[in-house]
């Protein structure tokens, strides 16, 4: 921060004078040989202290507050709700006017004292830097304790109506819409998914395919790794996908709960639905900062009961009601209402804004993540065993492997209908997938519904999927209860293809390594290129995905020699 004398050459010669005036101090006339001198006699210990006695308990405390604060600095806004404004003054106002003898807030007073000043362009208030040292803040009789402590426990409420209480069908609407791009084209539309692709979702997902929903469920897949891009459009990445889908369920909601944590992709303010964000590329909100102000106050919550989501957010309005803009900036957010189409702008619509994200983050997010049981429209939350890990006041539930709810195994009839349940393993789920093609609806309780066909295993094939891994794969998952008819039905498919024979011109990829060719099958934009392996250390490739395998490898910083 600034210096005394530097804040002080800023001001002219007449601001200069009263600040003076109020430390008994005489001033020549030549501005420069003014600063030099209030300042020297402002720096003086037993004056600073001398005019601090002078102060009010107010003044005292909204000075400390400030003193208080890292660098001795502040937003203006922030520091105006705390200590009033300064009114602007031209030097003929100032002279007469005479704001010092009358102020008409702290701020004012403190301004006219020199002991506080604005930088930035007017964005902070701060306490000259080598000033602050000299201000005795233990002499003091304004109680700061209160402003320093947290608020009290927020209290439990009755059992309310109508609870809808949270469930984990992300984890399995997730695992289907991974198959999904597994097996078409899903293209990445700002940020989520087209309208036309999340309808077409809808029959094979658990949960709604509300926009919120889905963008949530596509970021957090995106975050965590389990899933990229590949030229704008969406494909899971196998070893990281499989890492998420083959962990018994608990683990999956704790991995996506943290990975919303600290998803900066995923942005709740776009979605408010009372709200319309115009991102003009002049401002940019931090998601984290409403997440991190949510997680720390639902430490007051009580852990296993109900309480009122107007007692949090009125709690985080009186203490922290910067949370989400450290700079206090309330004026260059281009946001609108909805409904009215005006701009919210002004400290006086934070219920609008800020109070309305908070409110939509307990109510989307953190229910769809099965963090909150919520009730009566989201009037009343409840921490879940699964939310109070995450805000630090439970455990995380186990994740047993074996668990009676878990790995339930997949049946097949003998027409090649396959059932799998929400509680089979979803790796097997995705797996069984790849090959076959989905029938009917879904139900929470009655599972996925998939029908092997020849069209669906000649689909597996050109994915590099085998017949005989089909085989082996249903005898496994099925505790060996694949029907007779459906093994002869695929081994006579087999034996078809053995008759059929394919010549073809292909380019042969060798690498020094089979860990490097490992490394090349996890890179989502060589692996498209990729074909079968030869072996440890060499994959075929079509030969009209040469050149664009060549660039996708030069692209990873990998120097290749075409042999001619």
């Amino acid at each position: 921060m600034p210096t005394l004398e530097q804040t002080l050459a800023e001001y002219e010669i007449d601001l200069l004078r009263i600040i003076a005036n109020r430390w008994d101090v005489d001033l020549p006339r030549d501005h420069k040989r003014a600063v030099s001198a209030l300042s020297k006699a402002m720096l003086d210990r037993e004056k600073a202290e001398s005019v601090w006695e002078r102060l009010s308990d107010e003044q005292r405390g909204a000075l400390q507050v400030l003193l208080a604060s890292a660098e001795h600095k502040m937003p203006t806004g922030t520091f105006k709700r705390l200590a009033g404004e300064v009114r602007p003054m031209g030097a003929d106002r100032l002279v007469r006017e005479k704001p010092h003898l009358a102020p008409i807030s702290v701020a004012e007073a403190l301004y006219y004292l020199g002991l506080i000043a604005y930088g930035g362009g007017q964005a902070f208030v701060y306490v000259p830097s080598d000033l602050a040292p000299l201000l005795p803040t233990n002499k003091t009789g304004y109680d700061l304790s209160a402003a320093a402590q947290r608020s009290e426990p927020l209290p439990s409420v009755p059992e309310p109506q109508n609870i809808r209480p949270a469930d984990t069908s992300l984890v399995d609407d997730l695992t289907t819409f991974l198959v999904g791009c597994y097996i078409e084209d899903v293209p990445l539309v700002d940020e989520s998914l087209s309208d036309e692709m999340r309808m077409a979702l809808e029959p094979f997902f658990i949960g709604k395919v509300d926009a919120a929903r889905v963008a949530l469920m596509v970021n957090l897949a995106l975050d965590m790794g389990i899933a990229a891009l590949e030229e704008g459009k969406i494909k899971p990445v196998p070893a990281k996908a499989r890492s998420w889908l083959d962990v018994p369920r608990p683990a999956q909601v704790r991995a996506l709960a943290e990975s919303w944590q600290s998803s900066r992709r995923f942005n709740e303010l776009l979605h408010v639905p009372t709200l319309r964000v115009e991102r003009t590329g002049t401002w940019q909100n931090d998601p984290l900062l409403a997440r991190q102000a949510i997680l720390n106050y639902l430490e007051l919550v009580p852990p296993s009961d109900w309480w009122s989501v107007d007692d949090l957010i009125e709690t985080i309005h009186e203490e922290e009601p910067d949370f989400m803009r450290p700079d206090g900036d309330y004026e260059s957010w281009y946001i609108r209402d909805a409904r009215t189409n005006k701009y919210l702008r002004g400290f006086e619509h934070w219920h609008a804004v800020d109070g309305a994200l908070l409110r939509f983050i307990l109510n989307v997010p953190m229910h769809l993540l099965g963090l909150l049981d919520i009730a009566e429209s989201g009037k009343f939350c409840r921490l879940t065993p699964y939310g109070r890990a995450l805000v630090g006041s439970g455990e995380w539930p186990p994740s047993v492997p074996n668990a009676p709810n878990e790995g339930k195994p997949i049946t097949v009839d003998a027409d090649g209908t396959c059932r799998a349940l929400r509680a089979t393993n979803r790796y097997e789920r995705f797996q069984l997938a790849r090959f076959t093609n989905w029938i009917g609806g879904v139900s929470s309780v009655e599972g996925y519904r998939y029908l092997i066909t020849p069209e669906s295993v000649a689909r597996a094939k050109r994915q590099g999927v085998r017949i005989e891994q089909i085989i082996t794969f249903l005898q496994r998952v099925t505790d060996n209860g694949v029907p007779q008819t459906v093994v002869q039905q695929l081994q006579t498919w087999a034996a078809a293809e053995a008759q059929t024979a394919t010549l073809e011109q292909l380019w042969v990829l060798r690498v020094p390594s089979k860990a490097l060719l490992d490394d090349l099958f996890e890179l989502p934009k060589v692996r498209r290129y990729l074909g079968a392996r030869l072996g440890d250390q060499a994959v075929a490739v079509r030969a009209d995905q040469r050149e664009a395998l060549l660039k996708a490898l030069r692209e990873n910083n990998l120097h290749v020699d075409v042999a001619q």
